[in-house]
């Protein structure tokens, strides 16, 4: 019976004359591409874009200053060369003929404006906080000075964060239109954007960057990992971000699909609040980090996609090691213990409500029950669990960091440095002045040897103070249909998509 209504169909089909036909062969030639990610873009104001998957729809729509190749080294972008007149100041030539979305040349006053504009964002502070001024020269050179020399902020600028947008347009039409209705001058423009689960982009036919070989780039939003999977296998989308570890080997025995799994730059980790009693005792973090199951976590809840970590550096970073020791030593443990003052009976574990996250506090609370302390998960919404960890509202806390640059200032300065105690980044409130000298000393140095080293005397104070325990970098697991093609992976997530095809 199926079979007869499927022949009788496509009688119909037949019958119907060749209208259709031109109608399928034109919806073939229109080369479109749906990408699935699990969260939706907060906003597409570049500064304000510091969630991850807001800046993987940012990253497509606008340009930066320079950008980081494959091979990791600075390349020009909207920036067509720089030099270092002096140690504090950079002169940036500015590429001629560059269009935004809206019509309008990009003009030296955009890139002032938006670089001044990165200053007083709290997404781009910290990434721009040693820019004293930012100077027109000419219709062509826009020039940038330091209060002090400043070795990251070329990686820095790369970030999706530090797109250029139009002054005029930011002005009149006023930042809460332009986070919705965004102008760059990336390949792609927006063309859709419901506040809701679909982002469409299409090619901007002026690009400086040429033409992508597809017609359209879809955004699609499918917070549920198992629905992502099926959403790829039926070829409702083309790429899948964020799939989950166990599906792997269902990738991988798909004819249809192909996976791309590779470490990324994300690091998760325990952090204590040393503001509270007794995690502020040295002895009593050295405790914990002996009885943490670092391979139980990878293994029961990353099916082992990625690797274990005594470092928030990724090994490739500036002055990154490869990973310590993580022998597991409970009976040492115990023993340390005995030094703590007022070991407490219970503690609790602030973490995101994402699933994952909650599994691995379950597997740390029954570490830490090793200990003879009992460990309440506390897991909270992803707004509140910022305000509150910033606040200090919490003992210990499960986080993650994903590095924008290959450069280890991104690291160590807003996680460990004093300054950046709370909303910065520096959630366990940790202070040390030694610490703090070797970070600021490789803020300044333009060696790159001689930054790795200080940056590796500085990791060296971390591993005995543990005012965060580095646990593992997860892989990041993408699957794609077999037919894309020009996907260029990115260990820090800004992947770029501008050399997509569809066959």
């Amino acid at each position: 019976m199926k079979k007869l209504g499927l022949f009788l169909l496509s009688l119909l089909f037949v019958s119907c004359g060749g209208g259709d036909k031109k109608t399928e062969v034109a919806e073939q030639a229109h080369k479109k591409v749906v990408v699935a990610q699990a969260t939706k873009p907060k906003t597409l104001d570049p500064p304000l874009a510091n969630q991850v998957d807001s800046m993987k729809v940012a990253r497509q729509i606008f340009n930066t200053l320079l950008v980081v190749d494959d091979e990791g080294n600075l390349v020009p972008e909207i920036a067509e060369k720089w030099e270092f007149e002096t140690p504090t100041s950079i002169l940036f030539t500015i590429r001629k003929g560059i269009k935004f979305h809206n019509g309008a040349e990009l003009t030296v006053d955009d890139v002032a404006f938006s670089l001044e504009r990165m200053r007083g964002k709290a997404g781009t502070r910290i990434l721009v906080e040693s820019i004293s001024g930012v100077e027109v020269v000419d219709d062509t050179h826009v020039r940038v000075t330091m209060s002090e020399p400043f070795s990251p902020l070329l990686y820095n600028l790369t970030l999706s964060l530090c797109g250029i947008i139009n002054k005029e347009d930011t002005l009149k039409r006023g930042e809460s239109e332009i986070a919705v209705k965004p102008n760059g001058t990336g390949l792609f423009k927006l063309t859709y954007w419901n506040s809701g689960d679909i982002v469409k982009l299409e090619p901007f036919e002026d690009s400086f960057m040429g033409k992508p070989e597809i017609d359209e780039l879809e955004f699609k939003i499918i917070p549920e990992g198992n629905n992502r999977l099926i959403a790829l296998e039926t070829g409702e989308v083309d790429i899948a971000y964020n799939i989950n570890p166990s599906d792997i080997k269902f990738i991988e025995e798909n004819n249809d699909l192909v996976l791309v799994n590779k470490p990324s730059m994300r690091a998760e980790y325990l952090a204590f609040n040393l503001n509270k009693e007794p995690l502020n005792q040295k002895e009593f973090r050295q405790a914990v980090n002996m009885v943490l199951d670092r391979k139980g976590i990878l293994a029961a809840i990353y099916d082992n996609a990625g690797e274990s970590a005594t470092s928030m550096l990724s090994p490739e970073m500036i002055g990154g090691k490869p990973t310590g020791d993580i022998t597991l030593r409970v009976d040492e443990a115990k023993e340390l213990l005995k030094k703590v003052k007022n070991v407490p009976s219970k503690l609790s574990i602030m973490t995101d409500s994402v699933p994952t996250n909650i599994q691995t506090a379950q597997i740390i609370q029954s570490n830490i029950k090793e200990l003879g302390i009992e460990l309440v998960i506390e897991p909270v919404e992803w707004g509140t669990y910022l305000e509150r960890s910033a606040m200090g509202e919490h003992e210990l806390l499960l986080g993650g960091w994903f590095p924008g640059t290959n450069d280890s200032d991104i690291v160590l300065y807003p996680l460990y440095h004093s300054n950046a105690k709370g909303s910065a980044g520096n959630r366990s409130f940790y202070s040390n002045p030694e610490y703090d000298k070797l970070v600021e000393m490789g803020r300044q140095e333009t060696d790159v040897e001689k930054r790795a080293e200080l940056y590796r005397e500085a990791q060296a104070i971390l591993e005995e103070d543990l005012p965060i325990i580095p646990m593992l970098r997860k892989n990041e697991v993408i699957g794609m249909r077999k037919n894309i093609s020009g996907f260029i992976f990115r260990p820090n997530g800004h992947h770029v998509l501008t050399k997509l095809r569809k066959e």
